[in-house]
């Protein structure tokens, strides 16, 4: 049997160049045509787990919509030297701003809500504290478990070769989350029982604006395990917040406000 041709480095480097590699980094890593990263983490996984080295090229953001694509320079422990080679605005950000309220969950539920929408196209996070929810005190989300939600939201933007980091807003209570939604923007309460009309046509009713043009950002607030009480539902009807309905069937909590926003970035146009 013929020996197969040993691989030679220039096909590294060819692939290096067509790669997928992106990451978020702070804005003040740029200086005209220069990058100069200051991240040991990052510096770790170029040079030790993605074994790139000189030469190679990844794609960097700095969270304003734009793309660049750095040639790497130098990679020390805890910084990272590169040159942009090309600078491009990107297209891949949805032009519907979707906010979603979600109620902390039990397990590692929520953080999976947070992972699949921002691979969606969700711009903003909210945690609520729901009168059914796991934790029933803001005090509970601690400065750890704060730097881990964003550490998913940011992995799962690289992946999803989005351009912008959704924001991840500070947790409110149920009643606070209602003012905030009615204040920001068109909104709706995801529920399951009596009184709760098809989404489907509050998304058509919300379209049916002077100019017949859709909302430009939609907030989704979504119930906890156990379901919404009802003083919050009645504070929603307060706050004049529609309750909206995904259909006959019961869904998860952590099913129904992905399965919503997929719904309202396909009717937006957004998941063509």
């Amino acid at each position: 049997m013929a020996k197969r041709p040993k691989r030679q480095p220039e096909l590294r480097r060819e692939r290096a160049a067509s790669n997928t590699y992106r990451f978020f980094i702070a804005p003040g890593s740029i200086s005209g045509r220069t990058v100069t990263i200051a991240d040991a983490a990052l510096s770790h996984q170029l040079s030790h787990v993605l074994r790139l080295s000189a030469g190679d090229r990844v794609t960097l953001l700095d969270n304003s919509g734009w793309e660049y694509t750095v040639v790497l320079e130098q990679i020390e422990r805890d910084r990272i030297d590169g040159v942009i080679e090309q600078r491009r605005l990107a297209t891949s950000e949805p032009r519907l701003k979707l906010t979603l309220y979600v109620p902390l969950l039990r397990g590692e539920r929520f953080e999976w809500v947070l992972q699949k929408g921002t691979e969606l196209g969700v711009s903003a996070f909210v945690p609520m504290v729901c009168q059914r929810s796991v934790i029933d005190d803001l005090a509970e989300i601690s400065p750890t478990k704060l730097e881990r939600w964003e550490r998913i939201i940011r992995e799962a933007a690289e992946q999803a070769r989005r351009a912008k980091l959704p924001k991840l807003l500070p947790a409110m209570l149920f009643d606070t989350a209602c003012e905030h939604a009615a204040r920001r923007a068109t909104a709706f309460v995801l529920w399951e029982g009596q009184g709760a009309q098809s989404l489907r046509r509050l998304l058509h009713a919300a379209t049916q604006t002077p100019h017949g043009t859709a909302p430009f950002s939609i907030a989704l607030l979504s119930g906890p395990e156990g379901g919404l009480t009802e003083s919050e539902l009645a504070t929603a009807v307060m706050y004049r917040l529609p309750l909206a309905s995904l259909g006959p069937r019961t869904l998860r909590a952590e099913t129904a406000p992905l399965a919503a926003a997929a719904a309202v970035l396909w009717e937006a146009g957004d998941l063509d």
